[in-house]
């Protein structure tokens, strides 16, 4: 029998046009540099992947009802009360519409007590020899079967954003601390003033 397809992801999606491309490519730049030393350009690129997986028309914009699933997708296990909390920030007028920047605050904005307190014991469930690290694809099994199923595209996406090593290996607490430990900001270089040379 053969799978149902996931709403949001059932319909082709229409090529993006070089217009488009070039406007993504300057939001890219403009979140790199707003972000300097919180996320790096991959870590933009990854979350940006995960995004268009939901953007069924490329137009840039996708539902803020999604961001529960979304977060699940990336194995969080938000409380609803923050997955509200977020969503009412970034969407006070109940637009139900999502750009990218807003996505990449969102997501920013679920608390780091999350993965310390649940995320992260959960996979150490998983984890019965204790050595801090699991097999990718078997993980990808799990993730699909318990629970509420992932979709072939979202399990591509959590997988994407793994550091597997040659063994078919992940860090599971380095790939959460990631993007949930505390962000600090990086202080701007100033130019250093010269020492006057003491005669």
């Amino acid at each position: 029998m053969p799978a149902k397809k996931d709403k949001e992801h059932a319909t082709k999606k229409p090529p993006k046009t070089d217009r488009q491309k070039k406007a993504e490519a300057e939001m890219m730049k403009t979140l790199a540099n707003q972000y300097n030393g919180v996320l790096t350009t991959s870590d933009l690129n990854a979350m940006k992947e995960v995004y268009d997986s939901y953007d069924t028309q490329n137009a840039g914009i996708i539902k803020v009802s999604l961001l529960g699933k979304i977060f699940r997708t990336l194995g969080f296990n938000p409380l609803e009360s923050d997955i509200q909390r977020i969503m009412k920030a970034i969407d006070p007028n109940d637009k139900d519409q999502l750009k990218f920047p807003e996505y990449v605050t969102a997501f920013l904005s679920i608390p780091s007590s999350v993965t310390d307190r649940d995320i992260i014991p959960a996979f150490q469930v998983f984890d019965t020899e204790k050595r801090g690290v699991l097999e990718a694809d078997e993980m990808i099994k799990q993730l699909v079967n318990i629970g509420e199923p992932l979709t072939e595209a979202e399990a591509k996406a959590f997988k994407d954003n793994l550091k597997i090593d040659d063994q078919g290996l992940f860090n599971y607490t380095e790939f959460f601390l990631k993007f949930t430990q505390p962000k600090t900001k990086t202080k701007k270089k100033g130019k250093k003033k010269k020492k006057k040379k003491s005669k």
